[in-house]
């Protein structure tokens, strides 16, 4: 009888060791489903990046902000240039067409035909002038609007250079073990500098958008112009 007891004991036992293993890895398994570990554990929305370089980015920002403003520069002086030659070109053809009544009525027929083929070839020639200021005033929209490209990236890098600050600083107290309000007001400050620097990523996406539009334009413009070149004839350089 001692015995059975004790078989019955023992099997016990094992029954209660199996059923403490089987909730325990159930409760794992649970687990692992519920609080996946991330991969980044601390979930930074905003990548972090050294002051180094961001500098970087800064200052080639910079350089592009220069070159694109002396673009702008060049574009607008070639269009006061045109538009002069274009004004110039148009009281030409008037001058023609005045010349081309006088001839007629003073019955000049051959004369009149050759001032009407010479209006032709001028208008013709204004024309082509008028699609090339199209396409200068598209390349000193695209021009400007890479400028503001520029100053909206300047922007949101020196926000996220303080970002970069905010965040060493985070760090430097939880390794010094102050206190959780330290903590949970820097926490704060960085939450607040992030949700602003999302908004100026944001419009600069927007500046880089628009960007890429005024250089479809620009593309569309000088097809225009290079078919209108081959219509006419125009010896190609």
């Amino acid at each position: 009888m001692k015995k059975m007891k004790a078989r019955i004991a023992v099997f016990s036992s094992l029954i209660a060791v199996t059923g403490a293993l089987l909730v325990a890895g159930t409760a794992r398994a649970q687990g692992a489903q519920l609080n996946p570990i991330p991969n980044d554990p601390r979930m930074d929305v905003i990548p972090v990046r050294t002051q180094a370089e961001i500098t970087k980015d800064i200052n080639n920002t910079n350089a592009t902000k220069v070159l694109s403003e002396a673009r702008r520069g060049r574009a607008e002086d070639r269009l006061q240039q045109l538009d002069r030659i274009i004004n110039d070109r148009k009281r030409a053809v008037s001058d023609v067409d005045r010349q081309k009544k006088d001839a007629k009525q003073a019955k000049r027929g051959t004369e009149a035909v050759g001032l009407e083929l010479k209006q032709k070839a001028d208008q013709q020639a204004v024309n082509l002038l008028d699609k090339l200021k199209d396409l200068r005033n598209s390349e000193v929209d695209a021009a400007t609007a890479e400028t503001e490209l520029a100053d909206a990236q300047i922007g949101a890098l020196l926000l996220e250079a303080e970002l970069a600050r905010k965040r060493t600083e985070n760090d430097s107290l939880a390794v010094a073990g102050l206190g959780n309000l330290s903590l949970s007001s820097n926490q704060q400050v960085l939450g607040e500098l992030e949700a602003r620097l999302l908004k100026l990523q944001k419009q600069q996406a927007e500046a880089a958008q628009n960007v890429a539009s005024k250089w479809k334009d620009i593309v569309s413009r000088r097809t225009e112009l290079h078919e209108a070149q081959l219509k006419m004839g125009m010896p190609r350089a």
